[in-house]
């Protein structure tokens, strides 16, 4: 991957990056159309050690972002969410939920949960399309799962987008509910930020536009002063009866979809020669709704073409958005070559790959991790006669028609204009009356919330050492290690595991011994807390000292408590029978104390960067970046992290997926997953759930009656009604009950 670069003069874009980094502050980036936002977003991704999810209201959006829609990774059911609205459970209310419905419709499966918890920052890219009653579903979830009453459970937010383009799409229906309890569908209204407002950035450097005359204009456009004589200007560019002369490449911007295709069709038509219709090849998941290029691509020498992504190789012979012509078709080789009317050399293009992903939790990597679900292949190029305004967001073009007629909606014309990189190539192809560039009146109300350059500087302090305070709060909580303790101790009850009166006496020796250093280590949190919050009489030079206190009792109390029993009886317990999930098991939580041990011991540093005076900012970056590394080198041995073929069938067949489906996904016949399955069966699943009950109780009779026998005896006596697996299925239930 290129490393990407940021302009050093930008002091916006530094000061984001920090609060990112450096603070767990809530964030909204915003700037005009052109400023930088997606470089932020590709820099973040790149340079910051935090766990974090890319995350956009559409899939498109998420797509470009490199992540996952909203609804993907909540589980968000499509309609509308008021927390504690009176539900009649009847037709009229079947498109809202309340608290109750919302968790009774979404699954948080174990995986997913493990994922919501350790988070540490969720982007969410053109936040002006997300709802506030969204925003708000998704804050009671994250306080619900991650235990934490604190907005959206702790959990930092960046949000990005620019307000003045495209809003949130909010039916009739749904704002006859909304407009009770929000004052507009914003996502800035969300309940949850109007009582916790993000720090707000504004990324002010323009890099797309260098005519300052349009800048202004523009500028006039997004502040609601668009005057007559701004009108006036832009309509020097009208020009009804506008063609362009053969080689000039302009682009029609629509409003409707049906347009763009029609001028598309129409100019493709009149080609001469062979027209090729390119099928994008698309594996496994990926949503027809998602896809980020044409599933049918038509191409002929001569057509007008768009790339839709930047080239990734080391010349960067194009970006989204470059103009061009289809100069050949190798389609044996898999190439298109397009050329330029610039000047440029011509360009061999060939497919891009794009991923649908979804993310999990890696524990013993103690990172966020993307699986990908499938994949779209297809050339990055569509026909470039025309495209819609909503789909040209983010591009850049020299010369461009705009053609809308009256049906410009909120933001459109600011989307439309703004994609120019100046009045030179605009031709207006109908009039736009002033109704249509108004800006909605509370989007500029919010947008007056920016606060000056020195006050950010002073705020980003103020945060760095909130954030330190919090990660020292944190380090004391106990809560955690305890449940762990207490879910595998109740687990082994119901288990048929060799020595489990021994096994049963350590658990209730560890979990005394965790809850009294979880008294202790609670009332230190409450002094801490108290020092913390007193702004008036705050004393780092205390904090710093009770903190190391703490530290130093805790240590070899939790040493001598906590990790060397553990230790002692996974090494007295491995050479058993019957053990290897439950080894398994304590090897996972043993790799929560020694984490938790971690961060006891960086809490030393910590306690000394408090201490300090002046720009914390190159000393939390500096112990950020090397306590992460720390953290991550403290797993699991080789043997524990690569999981066993069948334990990876296990978890998939928990996480819902059928045998067949399992299969599919790892590329195996279902009597393989069947087998794997069959492992498990008297431990993590019951029998009725691999095969049905009256069938399974028929050959569970017909075995005890032919005891001993071998499978392939079995599979004689049973006949073709009963597969090879599912005899095995039936001995393993035996097996379990003899044992």
């Amino acid at each position: 991957m290129t490393a990407i670069k940021f302009d050093e003069q930008n002091k916006a874009f530094i000061q984001a990056v920090s609060f990112v980094n450096q603070t767990n502050q809530p964030l909204f980036l915003t700037g005009k159309a052109g400023t930088g936002k997606t470089t932020f977003l590709k820099y973040i991704r790149e340079n910051s050690y935090k766990k974090m999810a890319i995350t956009a209201p559409t899939g498109v959006a998420a797509m470009n972002a490199g992540g996952t829609t909203l609804h993907a990774l909540f589980w968000l059911p499509f309609g509308t969410f008021i927390e504690d609205y009176p539900l009649q459970w009847n037709e009229q209310d079947g498109h809202i939920y309340n608290k109750s419905r919302l968790f009774s419709t979404i699954k948080l499966t174990k995986q997913r949960r493990a994922l919501l918890q350790e988070l540490e920052l969720l982007v969410i890219d053109e936040v002006s399309m997300v709802r506030a009653d969204t925003l708000d579903a998704i804050d009671v979830i994250l306080k619900s799962v991650r235990r934490d009453a604190r907005p959206f459970g702790g959990l930092q937010m960046l949000f990005i987008g620019d307000l003045y383009q495209l809003p949130p799409v909010v039916r009739d229906h749904e704002w006859q509910v909304l407009r009770d309890h929000y004052s507009s569908a914003f996502f800035f209204d969300a309940k949850v930020l109007r009582e916790n407002p993000p720090v707000m950035l504004e990324l002010n450097k323009i890099y797309r536009q260098s005519d300052s005359g349009f800048i202004d204009l523009l500028n006039n456009i997004r502040n609601n002063q668009c005057a007559t004589s701004d009108l006036d200007k832009l309509h020097e560019h009208y020009n009804p009866e506008f063609s362009p002369q053969e080689g000039e490449q302009y682009i029609t911007l629509t409003s409707h979809n049906k347009l763009a295709d029609q001028i598309n069709q129409q100019e493709l038509a009149k080609l001469s020669g062979k027209m090729y219709q390119v099928r994008a090849v698309v594996k496994d998941e990926f949503s027809q709704g998602a896809y980020p290029a044409e599933e049918l691509l038509a191409l002929k020498i001569g057509a007008q073409v768009m790339f839709i992504k930047n080239d990734t190789g080391e010349d960067r012979k194009y970006f989204n958005g470059k103009i061009g012509v289809v100069k050949e078709l190798l389609l044996d080789k898999h190439q298109v070559v397009v050329g330029f009317n610039d000047g440029s050399e011509d360009v061999v293009v060939r497919r891009e790959t794009w991923e649908n992903i979804r993310y999990k939790y890696d524990k013993g990597e103690d990172r966020i991790e993307e699986e990908v679900l499938g994949t779209f292949s297809q050339f990055p190029l569509r026909l470039a006669w025309a495209i819609t305004i909503h789909k040209s967001q983010g591009l850049t073009f020299d010369k461009a028609v705009i053609d809308a007629g009256t049906s410009f909606a909120a933001g459109q014309v600011y989307v439309a204009l703004s994609r120019m990189t100046g009045l030179d190539g605009l031709v207006l192809k109908s009039k736009i009356p002033m109704h249509a560039i108004r800006t909605d009146g509370q989007v500029v109300n919010f947008m007056q919330r920016m606060m000056a350059e020195e006050e950010v500087n002073k705020m980003l302090e103020v945060c760095q050492r909130n954030y330190l305070g919090q990660i020292l709060l944190q380090s004391f909580r106990w809560n955690g290690l305890v449940e762990t303790a207490e879910e595998l101790q109740k687990s082994l009850a119901d288990r048929n595991v060799e020595g489990k009166p021994e096994a049963l006496t350590y658990f209730e020796s560890l979990i005394q011994q965790l809850k009294e250093q979880e008294k202790v280590a609670n009332k230190f949190i409450t002094q801490l807390y108290s020092m913390l919050s007193d702004k008036a009489q705050l004393d780092y030079s205390k904090i710093c000292e009770r903190s190391k206190s703490a530290v130093a009792w805790f240590l070899p109390k939790f040493d001598e408590g906590v990790l060397l029993p553990t230790q002692a009886h996974i090494d007295a317990w491995k050479i058993k029978k019957r053990t290897k999930r439950y080894v398994e098991e304590l090897k996972s939580m043993l790799l929560d104390f020694r984490r938790k041990k971690e961060q006891l011991a960086h809490c030393l540093t910590i306690a000394d960067i408090l201490t300090q005076e002046g720009d914390l900012s190159q000393m939390v970056d500096n112990m950020s970046r090397t306590e992460r590394s720390k953290d991550t080198s403290v797993k699991q041995e080789d043997d524990d992290v690569v999981k066993d073929t069948k334990q990876i069938s296990l978890d998939m067949f928990l996480d819902g997926l059928t045998v067949a489906d399992i299969a599919l996904k790892r590329g195996m016949v279902e009597g393989t997953i069947y087998g794997h399955l069959i492992n498990f069966v008297g431990t993590d699943i019951e029998a009725e759930e691999l095969m049905d009950k009256d069938k399974l109780e028929h050959m569970l009779a017909v075995l005890r009656k032919h005891d001993g026998k071998s499978s392939s005896e079995m599979k004689m006596i049973l006949g073709d009604d009963y597969s090879y697996p599912e005899i095995k299925l039936g001995q393993r239930v035996l097996e379990v009950e003899n044992a």
